[in-house]
């Protein structure tokens, strides 16, 4: 019985420090910070892809795991812009009322929006880019 209870005590000690000590899934594999960005898109001269969502946004959780899942979409992403991930919870460099939202452009000049569905969002990039805005 006191075995049951150890092995219990270290699997919540690590549950806690996994959740206390880990990065977060706020950190997005090859997105950068919105600083970070801005400097690449002035050096690039390439435009920013700017998504600003949060860690508990259930619409933002399905974009995140659509842009996890779906090499396509950020191949072109990656291609045409400077992906960058903004945590509305840690940082506001744009004015948002709701998250998702999404903005393209330079650091000074960023037209933003919202959409529910990945496929919208990336008809609306496949057109920006199509129209020469990239």
């Amino acid at each position: 019985m006191k075995t049951g209870y150890v092995v219990a005590v270290i699997i919540l000690l690590a549950i806690v420090t996994l959740f206390f000590f880990s990065e977060g899934s706020h950190k997005m594999e090859g997105w950068y910070s919105f600083e970070d960005g801005k400097k690449l898109s002035r050096n690039t001269g390439k435009e920013m892809f700017v998504f600003i969502g949060t860690d508990t946004c259930s619409i933002c959780k399905r974009f995140k795991r659509f842009f996890v899942e779906n090499k396509t979409a950020m191949e072109f992403i990656k291609e045409h812009f400077i992906p960058v991930y903004v945590d509305a919870n840690r940082e506001r460099p744009v004015s948002v009322f709701a998250v998702p939202t999404f903005c393209l452009g330079y650091a000074t000049n960023l037209t933003c929006f919202s959409t529910s569905s990945p496929q919208h969002l990336m008809d609306f990039l496949d057109e920006h880019v199509e129209r020469g805005n990239s």
